[in-house]
């Protein structure tokens, strides 16, 4: 049963994405928080915790950001989407 779950949470891994670089690229800090902040617990209670971690990492720079334009933040959100991407890849072999 857990396996059907965690099949279902990763299926989802293409629109949080989509999400994510949308709302980096309009530069919403506050939908981005809210995306973040959620696959923080997500992530975590399916394992991932690799993506947790720097889900942990994003938001804190969230916090003290008024702007998306940072080097470090863009390169830690595209290190995120490159590891669910790489996750969904995994799960379904």
């Amino acid at each position: 049963m857990f396996d059907t779950l965690k099949q279902n949470y990763l299926s989802s891994f293409t629109d949080k994405i989509n999400k994510i670089e949308n709302a980096l690229e309009s530069s919403d800090i506050q939908v981005l928080s809210t995306l973040i902040h959620q696959l923080i617990g997500s992530s975590g209670s399916y394992g991932f915790t690799t993506i947790s971690t720097l889900c942990i990492e994003i938001e804190a720079q969230l916090l003290n950001l008024s702007s998306t334009d940072n080097p470090k933040l863009q390169t830690d959100v595209k290190r995120l989407t490159q590891l669910m991407h790489e996750a969904r890849p995994k799960a379904q072999t």
